[in-house]
Parts: structure tokens; C-alpha cells; sequence
């Protein structure tokens, strides 16, 4: 986990976090070096140790996204377990959360608190709408955030019932913005001597995403509306379904590569025709056009179709599954797969940190930690001795491995 060269070697992460935006979050720090301990309660643990599908009882989600940390196991509600997190809090950098508002708090673990005891400390909160504002003590989840933020509004096909993104895109990018605001905070620590709170947000997260989206509703008025594989603004940009029932998705976003296109698919006197010549036009006779090219993919199969896209240069790709995606030869090549030797699955591959650093070396992940794995050695280096441990682990306030003697 800590590497000489990790530019997070020495940092210490106390992950409070549950199912996704957050693990994800000290799953990235502990990538580059962090000493991430997972702090979880002591009866089933994190929720997404139990989430389908599973391998020899093994979830995917908590494999990946629990890589590179150590866990320790304590009851919040047990004074004495608030008491040994709190002292943990202590010796940490960085506090990931992502309670209800207003829980750390009554656990006597809020910033205000921790702070006082631990100036230098990183407090990253996590939430659905964020600490503050008439919402704030709304639960919420990715899919249901993807409905309140218009996301689902504009996914899935015009006229049919809303749909939710097939990847957990706000989980997700809520955990590697917070990630990215933590590692700022680090550095600003440098010159301040001090740390501060960090509040993130799924809303926030998804208004981020809407991006031009948004920016097209605030300057234009223009509503945004579910499009299928289209783009509001390029034409043609968007799905195709070839002769033999087979996608290609084609990227003809400028004018340079519209002209291209009509020739590679026999058809160059549509980029002279007056409604398709600027990508503004072909915008406003987006039905026309999409016509026309339905019918010139549907005479020819997909092999075809992308052999002629990349001969003239356009860019274009078939609608993989995951599978055919990862099975592709340039998948050797992505950073995002990291070796893992686990102790019950052997040598295995997980998502990990998609980014690869010329002067940091890509190291194997560690496995993610069995429940309470870590317990008594993580409570042995605060100082806590044998005899403590052990009656506290057999009145359930620690779960842990037995006292090993020492």
C-alpha cells in the first residue's frame, strides 16, 4: 500500500464511507500511497460486502472500490468504540464521511470537534444534497439523484419512460472529485499548517455532469430533452443500426468530418446540399439528414460501415458489450486494470486508478481487507494493550481476530 515514491506515502486516511462515492474516494488515495483504514461496524460490515453477483463469497463492488485499505471494525454506538475512532481521528490526515447530516455530530465526531482536537485534519464530508440548504437532511442514492437532478430526465430514448445511466456516473465521480478536493486541501495544508472541511455532493456532482447541458438551459432557455445516442448540438453524432443488426456509433461532429463522411458512405453530394452544410444547419434538419443516413447504414454491414469510416478518416466505433470491451487487444494497455493477488480469488483484475503517472510506478493493489481483519493491529500501534482489546472484542465492541499474546 505505501511505497517509497507514492506521493501520498505517510498520509493517513480514516474511511467512515459506505457503498460507493466514498470508498471510492479512499480506494483512490490509498492508490497513491495513502494508509487508508476502513472503519466498520461491528456486525455485517459495509453493505456492499453483500451486493450481488458474488464469487466464493466475495462482492465485486467492495473488492474494487476496498482495494489498497485495511479495516478495523468498532460499534459508534458503544462509548467506548466512539471513543477509539475518535482517537484514531487523532493520528489521521484525512476523515472520509458520508453519514446523514447531522450523525457525526451526535457521535461526538462532527469537524468542529474533531478539529479542535486535530488542526491539521482533512474532514471530507459526502452526501446526497450536501451539509447545508432545505434539503440537506434528504437521503438519497445515485439512481434517485439521477431523477431530482434532471439527469434522467434527458437519458434514454425521446417519448419513452425515463432511464437510469447505465453506469453509477454520480457515485463516481462524486468519489473522485472528493478524491481530487482531498489531495488540494493536502497540498494547501503545506503553507496553511491547517486542515478544513470539504463538503461534496452527489446534486452537485450531477450538475457538474449536465455541464453544457445546463449551460444551454442558463444562456439559451433551451430545455434539454432525452435524445437517445444523439447530441443536442452536432449532427450527425449519434448511433447507426447496420445490415447485419449490428451498432456503429459515428462521430461526424465538424463540418470537415461531415464531408468526409457523405463520401465514405457513397453519398458525397449531401455535403453540399444548402440544409446539411454547416453542422448548424444539419442541427436544424436533423430529422432530413438522420433519414437519409438510416437508410445508407441499414445497406451496409458494420464491418463495412467502420472500414469505410476509417478509411476516410471519420471517427467511428461498434457498440461493444463490456465483455467484447474488455476483451478488445488495446484493453492490455489501460491503466484502469490493476493486478490483485487476493487470498481466496488468487490473481485476479480490478478497476482501479484510470490514469497512468510517467514518474510513479503502477503498483499491484492490495486486496480488499476482510471484515475487522486489521482490528487488533491497528489498536495495538495506538497504544491499546492485549488485555483491553480482548475484553472489548468479546463484549462486541471490536470484532476482530482473538487476542494473539501480546
Amino acid at each position: 500500500m505505501n511505497g517509497a515514491r507514492l506521493p501520498l506515502a505517510g498520509i493517513r486516511v480514516i474511511d467512515l464511507s459506505r457503498v460507493l462515492a466514498g470508498p471510492v474516494c479512499g480506494a483512490l488515495l490509498g492508490d497513491k500511497g495513502a494508509d487508508v483504514i476502513k472503519v466498520e461496524d461491528v456486525e455485517g460490515g459495509n453493505e456492499s460486502r453483500h451486493w450481488a453477483p458474488q464469487r466464493e463469497g466475495h462482492s465485486p463492488v467492495y473488492v474494487a472500490n476496498n482495494r489498497n485499505k485495511r479495516s478495523i471494525a468498532v460499534d459508534l454506538k458503544a462509548p467506548e468504540g466512539r471513543d477509539i475512532v475518535a482517537a484514531l481521528i487523532d493520528t489521521a490526515d484525512v476523515l472520509i464521511e458520508n453519514f446523514g447530516t447531522g450523525a457525526m455530530e451526535r457521535l461526538g465526531l462532527g469537524y468542529d470537534t474533531l478539529a479542535a482536537r486535530n488542526p491539521r485534519l482533512v474532514y471530507c464530508s459526502i452526501a446526497a444534497f450536501g451539509r447545508q440548504g432545505p434539503r440537506a437532511d434528504e437521503a438519497g442514492y445515485e439512481a434517485l439523484m439521477q431523477a431530482f437532478s434532471g439527469v434522467m430526465s434527458i437519458t434514454g430514448e425521446p417519448g419513452r419512460p425515463p432511464v437510469r445511466c447505465g453506469v453509477s456516473a454520480l457515485d463516481i465521480f462524486t468519489g473522485t472529485l472528493a478524491g481530487f478536493a482531498v489531495s488540494n486541501a493536502i497540498l494547501m495544508r503545506q503553507t496553511s499548517g491547517v486542515g478544513q472541511r470539504l463538503d461534496a455532493s452527489l446534486f452537485d456532482s450531477a450538475v457538474g455532469l449536465l455541464n453544457f447541458q445546463a449551460q444551454n438551459y442558463l444562456l439559451c432557455g433551451q430545455k434539454p430533452a432525452p435524445m437517445g445516442s444523439a447530441h443536442p448540438s452536432l449532427v450527425p453524432y449519434q448511433c447507426f443500426l447496420c445490415h447485419d443488426h449490428r451498432w456503429i456509433f459515428v462521430a461526424a461532429g465538424n463540418d470537415r468530418l461531415w464531408r468526409r463522411l457523405a463520401t465514405a458512405i457513397g453519398q458525397p453530394d449531401l455535403a453540399d446540399d444548402p440544409r446539411f452544410l454547416r453542422n448548424i444547419d444539419r442541427v436544424a434538419h436533423r430529422r432530413e439528414l438522420l433519414k437519409l443516413l438510416d437508410g445508407c447504414f441499414a445497406s451496409l454491414p458494420l464491418e463495412d460501415a467502420l472500414e469505410r469510416c476509417r478509411q476516410a478518416g471519420v471517427p467511428a466505433a461498434p457498440v461493444n458489450s463490456v465483455a467484447q470491451a474488455l476483451a478488445d487487444p488495446q484493453a492490455a494497455q489501460l491503466a484502469a486494470l490493476r493486478p490483485m493477488a487476493h487470498p481466496d480469488l488468487g490473481e485476479i483484475e480490478v478497476v482501479g486508478l484510470p490514469v497512468a503517472f510517467s514518474a510513479i510506478p503502477a503498483m499491484p493493489c492490495a486486496p480488499a481487507p476482510a471484515h475487522g481483519a486489521d482490528t487488533q493491529a491497528i489498536l495495538r500501534d495506538l497504544g491499546m494493550d492485549g488485555d483491553t482489546y480482548e475484553a472489548l472484542r468479546l463484549r462486541r465492541v471490536l470484532k476482530g481476530s482473538p487476542r494473539d499474546g501480546t
